[in-house]
């Protein structure tokens, strides 16, 4: 199971980062991390955690900070894509770029411009890399809001930039995982999955080492679609290739109704054998989906381990 930065995905970051977004008054001291993200900052007084997107939002003056966190080996893949001709295909039009100078980590802020229609805005994209992540934070300040936003309260909200673990992550995800039967988490997305293995490697990049995720999702099939919205999930699981349906059935998950799909396939990259199982848990208006990949010929040893994950999950 290939889960590697891809370059589909450095697209899309980039898509999020550059579209011009304009999205109550605040005055925190502390770190804050917006949806759980793995990366947090002291948001200039002004600003409020956004209910749109990942970061903050003034909007009396329509300034925002999104924040965007990724795998830690994503850095020396992101960084070529910040020439002054990259940003320039997305409409930012760079002034400078200096190193910036973080604790514990490496990082490089861009400053530049961005107009859409009658509207010129002020970017600050700041590229941050440690051994805990890498994260993109984009601070956009419309020439309206300048006097309220200077480079210098800019430059201060950046400074407070600090990576947390996973763990910590993992304590305001909507869900626990009470058993966790030998696997550790390495990854947490968007404050709705978890990503836990087993072994040496935190970069789960092929089948060497098992990988379960967790994720919660809002919506409710009804009991006839279940199999149908059980099986399409199971095809969206990246890096796996060949299919071949085991067995898909109704089950009973912690005293909730649940679906449970299992099915042998092959690794994209290497062409390894693996067992994949999926269960998905529903609730009134929301679903939890757990996922274990592992080497077919492990499969027989790890999944006790799996199912005691899954029944080790629990709605917070």
């Amino acid at each position: 199971m290939r889960l590697a930065f891809t370059s589909a995905f450095l697209s899309a970051a980039f898509a999020v980062l550059f579209a011009f977004s304009l999205a109550a008054p605040a005055g925190a001291t502390e770190v804050m991390y917006p949806r759980g993200s793995a990366l947090g900052l002291v948001p200039p007084p002004g600003m409020v955690e956004s209910n749109q997107f990942a970061g903050f939002e003034d909007d009396a003056t329509k300034s925002s900070i999104l924040v965007v966190d990724m795998p830690a080996d994503a850095y020396d893949q992101l960084l070529p894509g910040f020439s002054a001709q990259a940003l320039n295909t997305r409409g930012v039009i760079l002034e400078d770029r200096e190193d910036f100078p973080l604790k514990d980590a490496k990082a490089v802020l861009f400053i530049g411009r961005q107009t859409a229609g009658p509207v010129t805005v002020r970017k600050w994209v700041l590229l941050v890399g440690s051994d805990k992540g890498t994260g993109i934070v984009t601070v956009q300040v419309p020439e309206a809001g300048a006097s309220s936003y200077p480079d210098k309260v800019v430059r201060q909200a950046l400074s407070t930039i600090t990576f947390r673990s996973v763990a910590d992550q993992a304590t305001s995800l909507p869900f626990a995982v009470t058993n966790l039967a030998g696997f550790r988490p390495v990854r947490a997305l968007g404050g709705t999955t978890l990503l836990l293995t087993d072994g040496p490697k935190d970069a789960l990049d092929g089948p060497d080492q098992p990988v379960f995720v967790v994720s919660i999702a809002g919506g409710a099939p009804r009991d006839d679609e279940r199999r149908q919205f059980a099986l399409r999930a199971l095809s969206t699981i990246p890096g796996v290739k060949d299919l071949k349906l085991d067995r898909a059935e109704p089950q009973r998950i912690n005293g909730q109704a649940g679906f449970e799909v299992m099915a042998t396939g092959a690794d994209a990259r290497t062409g390894v054998p693996i067992k994949v199982v999926q269960w998905i848990r529903f609730g009134p208006t929301a679903y939890i989906r757990m996922v274990g990949v592992t080497k077919l010929d492990a499969f027989p040893d790890v999944y006790d381990r799996l199912r005691a994950l899954r029944d080790g999950v629990e709605s917070r």
